[in-house]
């Protein structure tokens, strides 16, 4: 049945797809919280994204709770914007774990961005170097902490160092690549960070952060016709704000 929903799921098929996961809430727990977080998904698919906040929320306060279903609840949470409320879950499950936990490093990875997108940077600075103090090779941790100091003009060489680990980590992730030639580009050496955001477009063209990088680069390289091509072409991309 779980099989066959993900199916339905997979075809658009929502409401076959949702009529199938509820089925699965009488089979127990571990069933009923897969199945409610994939119908909410399809909520939120559907533009219901209030709608499926609280649906997962009044579940999750039904059946019996754990970290794990905590932190999902979170993460929830957190890609709805709800910050303030994923910090107050990932609080909770901080105080109820050793520091040794599996969990323990990946709850204050994400309690530091809900953070830096409150604005609360000295909160999220300091669990994001937490983290990373407990479980240094979290590629993606590594980059959000180095590319929120080459935004903020800080620690830029530090910055870079961490970058190359992290694009090491994950050669073909276009995020940390773009990081990578972003934090050059900070330092002024535009022929090397050239390279990587040209790398970074070839695995995410349709990115328009990356593409709007690449032509800023373009420019400073003095090749004024490519970079105009690229920046319009940005304005040309669905998820250009």
């Amino acid at each position: 049945n779980a099989l066959l929903a993900e199916n339905f799921l997979m075809l658009k098929k929502y409401d076959e797809a949702r009529n199938i996961y509820k089925k699965l809430f009488v089979v127990g727990s571990f069933y009923k919280w897969h199945a409610s977080k994939e119908i909410a998904f399809i909520l939120e698919t559907q533009d219901k994204k209030e709608e499926a906040g609280n649906f997962l929320s009044k579940i999750y306060k039904k059946i019996n709770t754990n970290f794990y279903r905590t932190f999902d609840l979170a993460n929830f949470l957190r890609g709805q914007e709800k910050y303030e409320e994923s910090i107050k879950l990932y609080s909770e499950i901080l105080l109820k774990i050793n520091k040794d936990h599996k969990l323990y490093p990946k709850v204050l990875d994400r309690r530091g961005t809900a953070y830096e997108r409150l604005g609360k940077w000295q909160l999220a600075e300091k669990d994001l170097l937490l983290s990373l103090e407990i479980q240094p090779d979290q590629a993606y941790t590594i980059n959000y902490l180095a590319y929120s100091w080459i935004e903020k003009d800080k620690n830029t060489n530090r910055a870079l160092t961490m970058l190359k680990k992290a694009n090491n980590l994950k050669e073909n992730d276009g995020y940390i690549t773009d990081s990578l030639g972003w934090a050059l580009y900070k330092l002024k050496n535009f022929l090397e960070a050239q390279i990587y955001l040209q790398r970074a477009i070839t695995i995410m063209p349709n990115d328009p952060i990356i593409n709007d990088h690449f032509a800023d680069c373009l420019w400073m390289n003095n090749k004024k016709l490519q970079a105009r091509y690229y920046w319009k072409y940005v304005l040309t991309l669905e998820d250009t704000e």
